[in-house]
């Protein structure tokens, strides 16, 4: 006796596509600020609705790369803290990049 299950086809399908979207972004890929903190992730877990927003709010006035990478994190993860759903910098930068990854996967 056999059985026909019906879905599996698409469930196949589904897993070939998560599968691609996955090797797409294997490696090591260079993002934008604004790849990573869409507008929707801003809105849903900051006051602000950009990254640039955000950061020039900051008690750091980050306006470009250089500003940025001399910025003091302490002074940022206060910021962060109380002007978001996160504790840290390293805490908002990791789940932004989780929701960008997974949201370019298909999850």
């Amino acid at each position: 006796m056999s059985f026909k299950i019906k879905g599996l086809d698409d469930i196949n399908r589904s897993f070939d596509k998560l599968a691609n979207n996955a090797k797409s972004i294997s490696g090591t890929n260079k993002y934008s600020f604004n790849e990573i903190f869409t507008a929707d992730f801003m809105k849903s877990n900051t006051k602000f609705d950009s990254i640039e927003a955000f950061l020039e709010s900051s008690p750091e006035h980050i306006t470009t790369q250089e500003e940025f990478e001399a910025a003091n994190e302490t002074v940022l993860d206060h910021f962060v803290s109380a002007n978001s759903n996160f504790d840290t910098w390293q805490d908002m930068i990791g789940e932004a990049t989780t929701s960008m990854i997974a949201s370019r996967i298909g999850l």
